[in-house]
């Protein structure tokens, strides 16, 4: 390849070039990595309350609202050198399925209740150890499913 070629190159559009690279180890080829999990007839208020709850309840997490249906949030590993651990940071938003979101409108104003259905809360991670990301999110995913007493709670990993 001439040096033109060359240099239009990223270790993104290229990954001989991502192997070759001496900052290949830091650089990241994979997709986002995402979490999903359905809860299905729980108000989203309940939902939110939910995951504000299994936030506060693990030690080293802090998290911030970012708008109505998401949240952002840091782990902080408190074991080891903290110099050699990353912080585990990831968004969660919560989504109305969207092909339940018109029969379930319907419904809803014919019983004249609150909107219920399925919702998907996915989880994102943003930066930090793939590893870590999935270990918090099972805490904080079998903290949201044990508050469900119906059985049509499902998880999707």
């Amino acid at each position: 390849p001439t040096s033109e070629d060359m240099s239009s190159l990223t270790p993104e559009s290229s990954p001989e070039l991502a192997k070759r690279s001496w900052f290949g180890n830091f650089i990241s080829l994979e997709k986002e990595e995402q979490i999903f999990v359905m809860i299905r007839d729980k108000p989203l208020s309940s939902i939110k309350a939910d995951i504000v709850h299994a936030f506060l309840s693990i030690p080293s997490l802090s998290h911030s609202v970012v708008s109505q249906n998401s949240f952002r949030a840091e782990y902080k590993s408190s074991g080891g050198p903290s110099v050699f651990q990353k912080p585990v940071k990831f968004q969660v938003d919560i989504a109305f399925s969207e092909e339940e979101r018109e029969r379930e409108r319907e419904r809803a104003e014919r019983e004249g209740r609150r909107e219920m259905g399925i919702y998907s809360v996915t989880f994102t991670l943003l930066a930090g150890p793939s590893r870590r990301f999935k270990r918090v999110v099972e805490t904080i995913q079998a903290q949201l499913l044990s508050t469900h007493d119906q059985p049509s709670v499902q998880a999707l990993a």
